[in-house]
């Protein structure tokens, strides 16, 4: 285990994150491992055909995964076998240190990644998933360390603009025209007026998996970000799996009041955020710039 000379990330291979879990979980020692994905905040890493393990990066994501792990038996209850179970928690030691977990491999893949492309089953699946998820007590969930469940959207006007000379090159001319008024700030974020109940937080094609063969719901991964907010922000992130169209779909099969002004923020955000995480993509991932283009376009359609 190293660290890095350019940053405070923790450098892991497979040889190490095998003896780590060894050290642990001696059940698993011996299994192949190898690296099944990376993040912003974490590595993952798969052990055997079964397991996933996940490793903070950094110290300071630390308290957002112990946070996590009490999350995930408060939302396990209420959503049962969609979402993972972390049935393996690992202590900092000499070999790694920070906590980490293992769990099962949550069958599926992105949902951007499946074939099908009539989404009216998925939709209804996600609507009645939100619906589950969106009662679970905000009482019961940890505040996040970051306190993001103050952050104004006024913020994330402020930073759009701040890296608005990134995002225009990337543009089609007839998307930079629309895109326009957002890069400069022009567009006032509506109010933070709705129903704030627990939500994910980080809902988008690669935490959504589906059956690759049918396009049907099989797993909710990744509740980081969870925290106390309005809905919408569980709604926003559908952009990159569909049209404002399969949204609204959504929303039909949703139970709860959405609150007043629901499109007019869902149009907001989808419009901001996807020209941000453009922004990022274009810094960090550049591999995905023509998805995140694509997310742009479809923010931008009516």
């Amino acid at each position: 285990m190293l660290v890095s000379e350019r940053s405070s990330d923790v450098r892991l291979d497979a040889w190490v994150v095998s003896g780590v879990v060894a050290a642990q979980f001696p059940e698993l020692a011996g299994s192949p491992v190898r690296l099944f994905g990376a993040g912003w905040d974490n590595e993952l890493y798969s052990v055997g055909a079964e397991w996933i393990f996940r490793f903070p990066k950094r110290a300071e994501r630390v308290p957002w995964l112990i946070r996590e792990i009490q999350i995930m038996a408060v939302a396990g209850r209420a959503l049962g076998d969609v979402m993972p179970r972390f049935e393996h928690i690992g202590e900092a030691s000499d070999l790694f240190p920070y906590p980490f977990v293992g769990y099962r491999r949550v069958f599926g893949v992105g949902a951007d990644q499946s074939a099908v492309t009539d989404l009216r089953g998925l939709s209804a699946e996600l609507g009645r998933l939100l619906s589950l998820l969106h009662r679970i007590d905000v009482g019961a969930i940890p505040p996040t360390p970051g306190a993001w469940e103050h952050e104004p959207w006024s913020q994330l006007r402020t930073d759009l603009m701040a890296r608005a000379d990134i995002v225009r090159p990337l543009l089609a001319p007839d998307v930079r025209a629309k895109a326009g008024p957002y890069l400069a700030g022009e567009i006032a974020e509506p109010p933070q007026d709705g129903p704030c109940r627990f939500v994910h937080n980080d809902i988008c094609p690669d935490h959504v998996l589906v059956d690759p063969a049918t396009g049907r719901l099989t797993g909710l991964i990744d509740f980081t970000d969870a925290m106390s907010g309005e809905v919408v922000l569980d709604f926003v992130g559908l952009i990159g799996i569909g049209e404002y169209e399969f949204i609204r779909q959504v929303a039909a099969s949703y139970d709860l009041p959405l609150g007043a002004g629901f499109d007019a923020k869902l149009g907001w955000l989808a419009r901001t955020l996807t020209l941000t995480w453009l922004s990022e993509a274009a810094d960090d991932d550049p591999d995905n710039i023509p998805k995140h283009l694509n997310w742009v376009e479809r923010a931008f359609r009516d």
